[in-house]
């Protein structure tokens, strides 16, 4: 038992969480195979190895720590948000015998099938992958990559105050005995390797030239004998939290609004001038249409009444996002509250209801990818949908694409600001039906639509 009591750390006394997790200690120890209950066998050490311990029931959202997986923390929201072991790889299709893809059909086949498969054909053994399966396997390396993203993204956004990203980068030994650090591949530290790559880099070289020093006073310490030879790793440097000030703007400002109309690779060429606007303004604007898609896909299941009572517990998670953007905390709730001042408005503006509920083909906020202007172009739409070929009027017979707009000032006269406005935004939302034609046929009757839940009002047109 003195092996098992140095495991434990040689504790006299435990709390309740220390309990419960010698109760798993002792069942583990019970479920031990015949011959391995002298504790001295390799069955122990496999044991262990597969032994976790219970969530401390002390720890809660207010005080405490809580271990969780990204998968688990969707929805969730914490002061502060650790996230270890960047560099780590896992959960990645390995290498498969038969690879294929499937696809739903808009119309049944002959064989009243609704699915259709493309399977790469298996090649001999020892022979080079057919390009079918090379294709086939390249696709699901990209739905791996966009995974991560997603992974990525969801630790980054529980964090209401501070962020922490923990990676232990592998290295390389030279021939020369000389180290290099490769770049990071299969993992979220690779994902994340764009943003942290020159600061990591930067570390990398601090310590290299620690760890040269390292040996040279290792070596001196060494010819007075082994006997009182003790080495100390270098002090660790903290990783600082940098949050870029409310009026940051990149050297090249066009360049964000560029990579949000464009396919890389295929030319910088912008397809509309987006409205600027101030960093509280944008702040705004995304808060509002953030809130406005969650009132669509809660009036999916929903009434109105429900809707909106189910609505208002998102105010505190806009904040935090808000916050995530630079914004003064204080600011951030004021942001939020007025962002959900503006959708609750649009939910009581029968045009805002109508938007917002359920219709044929509905979707908020999807991204679609088209030829537009001799290039390859990917936009992301705020609201399309079919209704009728007017607003308020129910059907199929159109396409409708709403935009949501809020950068305009509260007290704009309607009449006089309704149509500059249209002359800003106009490009956008033709840009965004030649797309919807390029799905759908040059003869998809289309209707343009902005939305100001400021103001409460629809301005639409036929495109």
């Amino acid at each position: 038992l003195e092996q098992v009591w140095l495991r434990l750390g040689g504790a006299a006394c435990v709390d309740e969480a220390a309990r419960a997790n010698l109760d798993l200690l002792w069942g583990c120890l019970d479920r031990l195979p015949a011959g391995e209950q002298d504790l001295l066998g390799p069955g122990l050490d496999a044991a262990l190895d597969k032994l976790t311990a219970q969530p401390n029931p002390a720890a809660s959202s207010e005080c405490g720590v809580q271990l969780m997986t990204i998968h688990k923390s969707k929805g969730l929201e914490f002061e502060v948000v650790i996230v270890p072991e960047l560099q780590a790889t896992g959960g990645r299709s390995g290498g498969k015998m038969l690879s294929w893809l499937e696809r739903g059909l808009a119309h049944p086949d002959e064989s009243g099938e609704i699915t259709e498969f493309l399977i790469a054909p298996l090649q001999p053994k020892g022979a080079d992958r057919g390009k079918a399966k090379e294709w086939i396997d390249g696709v699901y390396r990209q739905r791996e990559s966009q995974e991560d993203r997603r992974i990525l993204y969801v630790a980054a956004t529980r964090a209401r105050e501070e962020l922490h990203f923990f990676a232990r980068p592998a290295y390389k030994v030279e021939s020369d005995g000389s180290f290099s650090l490769p770049n990071p591949a299969g993992s979220l530290l690779a994902t994340a390797w764009p943003a942290l790559e020159e600061e990591v880099r930067a570390r990398f070289e601090d310590w290299k030239a620690d760890a040269g020093k390292t040996e040279t006073e290792i070596e001196t310490i060494a010819a007075a004998g082994e006997s009182n030879l003790l080495v100390m790793p270098a002090p660790a440097r903290p990783t600082l939290l940098r949050r870029l000030p409310p009026d940051y703007r990149p050297a090249e400002s066009e360049n964000l609004n560029a990579a949000a109309t464009e396919v890389a690779g295929m030319g910088a060429a912008r397809l509309f001038a987006r409205h600027e606007g101030g960093p509280l303004s944008r702040a705004l604007g995304t808060a509002v249409h953030a809130l406005l898609e969650e009132l669509a896909r809660l009036r999916i299941g929903l009434d109105w009444d429900a809707a909106r009572a189910a609505l208002e517990p998102f105010q505190p998670r806009i904040a935090a996002q808000v916050r995530a953007t630079g914004v003064d905390p204080s600011q951030a709730e004021k942001i939020a509250a007025e962002a959900l001042v503006h959708a609750l408005g649009a939910s009581r503006d029968p045009v805002g209801q109508w938007i917002l509920s359920p219709h044929a083909e509905a979707q908020s906020e999807v991204s679609w990818a088209g030829i537009v202007a001799g290039g390859l172009r990917t936009v992301r739409v705020d609201r399309v949908f079919r209704a009728g070929i007017d607003a308020q009027s129910e059907g199929e017979e159109a396409w409708w694409i709403v935009d949501y707009k809020t950068a305009h000032a509260d007290d704009v006269d309607p009449a006089a600001a309704l149509p500059e406005l249209r002359k800003i935004f106009a490009p956008q939302l033709e840009a965004y039906g030649a797309i919807l034609r390029n799905l759908h046929g040059q003869n998809a009757v289309i209707r343009a639509g902005l939305y100001y839940p400021r103001m409460v009002l629809l301005d639409w047109w036929e495109l």
